[in-house]
């Protein structure tokens, strides 16, 4: 299973995903992106250090989060995908699409107090 929790920083909205990421766990997930889009952050980044294993139904929805994020004109990160995944990623050709990063990237630019990162409103 796994669960999710949403920190709020000036803007930016930060989903931290723990545990395995499958089909069982892919409307609870719908569920929280949802409410953090209604937010109208400029952006949320999603924080995968925790994630132990993923299905293709779950990298499905983060598809599908990235259209809903496109289509409110909020930019969406996803960071600190460990080895395994950042490897199903690359070979699926997924950093086509997404923005790909490490935790200290995302943080210096998004995170840091008074910076704004460079999105554009």
């Amino acid at each position: 299973m796994v669960s999710i929790t949403c920190e709020e920083h000036d803007g930016v909205i930060v989903m931290s995903v723990d545990g395995e990421f499958f089909l069982d766990s892919i409307d609870y997930a719908e569920e929280m992106w949802k409410k953090q889009v209604a937010k109208r952050p400029k952006v949320i980044g999603i924080n995968c250090k925790n994630i132990k294993f993923v299905d293709s139904s779950a990298i499905g929805i983060l598809v599908k989060f990235l259209h809903s994020a496109m289509r409110a004109h909020i930019e969406m990160i996803i960071y600190d995908l460990s080895g395994t995944i950042l490897n199903v990623f690359k070979t699926a050709k997924l950093g086509n699409f997404f923005n790909i990063m490490n935790g200290k990237q995302f943080e210096k630019i998004y995170l840091q107090q008074g910076r704004r990162g460079p999105h554009k409103k």
